[in-house]
């Protein structure tokens, strides 16, 4: 989790800073351009997480280091010892689309959750509002969310993850405005990369001596 979480904050920080099109315009010869567009600051902001997994759950702490002052939560798992560990307020997701400056998902992707950032919710956003998603492509409806970024209804939105990946040429995300992408690379690092091998090998000498694995994908 502590990979991902770092990723999101990343992505929140390039897109709020406007980091890749500064840089950009900076290569270009471009000078004294910090005030040419806005740049939004964290102090006493509001965090929307969909979802409360053990991710979200690391990415509410980093978020809250920057100073962001309220958590508010939409998962239906969280009871209200969680809320009160963590600081959270449990709401829906219409009223935390609506509250929060920036919404982050962190929910597994099933019927029920897909594109459950759809075309009407994307409008109850603020304006300044930033959508980040690490977690799966498909809870977003990526034409609507063009859309509303291409028409400066949404300040922005960092997106390691798309409904079809590698996403194409014609993804109506690629164009739009104070976007910034990665390639679904959230989860890595080189030690996570070693933790993976490490739990791997666990497993398999696990079950090779007979006892059960810990980490059921299909438990039949």
């Amino acid at each position: 989790e502590n990979e991902v979480s770092d990723h999101a904050l990343a992505l929140y920080l390039a897109v709020a800073r406007r980091i890749v099109s500064r840089d950009a315009e900076v290569r270009e010869g471009k000078w004294g351009i910090a005030q040419a567009q806005p740049v939004l600051g964290n102090r006493g902001a509001t965090l929307g997480l969909i979802g409360f997994g053990k991710i979200a759950r690391a990415a509410c702490l980093k978020f809250r280091a920057l100073g962001f002052s309220r958590v508010l939560v939409s998962d239906p798992h969280i009871d209200a010892e969680t809320c009160t560990a963590f600081d959270i307020e449990l709401t829906d997701i219409d009223d935390l689309c609506r509250f929060s400056d920036v919404v982050s998902l962190h929910a597994p992707l099933t019927q029920a959750t897909r594109h459950i950032v759809d075309e009407r919710r994307i409008a109850m956003m603020k304006p300044r509002a930033i959508l980040i998603n690490v977690s799966r492509g498909g809870l977003v409806d990526e034409a609507a969310l063009a859309d509303a970024l291409s028409a400066h209804r949404l300040f922005g939105a960092g997106i390691d993850v798309f409904e079809v990946e590698p996403p194409s040429v014609g993804n109506p995300l690629i164009g739009a405005p104070n976007t910034v992408f990665s390639d679904h690379c959230g989860w890595y690092s080189e030690a996570s990369v070693r933790e993976l091998q490490s739990r791997a090998s666990e497993e398999l000498a696990r079950v090779l001596s007979g006892r059960p694995p810990r980490n059921w994908v299909n438990q039949w």
